[in-house]
């Protein structure tokens, strides 16, 4: 388990003097997500076609980037499903040494 935080605030992105260079979205929910949720990403068709798992990213035009272990791509906000809220930790299963884990055989 790693702490990822849950964002920040800013109302504004500030040019390399310090003034307001554009404004920010208001709300951190987009097309029903939060970035950093867990999701599974269903292409039907494209480059990018297939099922992957990962997380998210969102971006306000609707082509969220999701992370996985393969890599990074993009998809449009219609096809992920929501698999876990986004709670300021990333979860991961590791086999610690010594340890087996129950295989079925023959």
């Amino acid at each position: 388990m790693t702490a990822m935080g849950r964002g920040s605030y800013a109302r504004t992105t500030p040019e390399r003097f310090g003034f307001p260079r554009l404004h920010r979205t208001r709300g951190k929910r987009l097309h029903g997500f939060i970035s950093g949720d867990l999701v599974r990403a269903e292409v039907p068709k494209g480059k990018w076609a297939g099922t992957r798992t990962g997380v998210v990213a969102v971006r306000a035009r609707g082509q969220h980037r999701v992370t996985t272990a393969q890599g990074r791509f993009d998809i449009s906000y219609k096809h992920p499903s929501l698999l876990q809220r986004a709670d300021g930790h990333s979860y991961a299963i590791v086999c610690e040494p010594g340890m087996q884990t129950a295989r079925k055989t023959g």
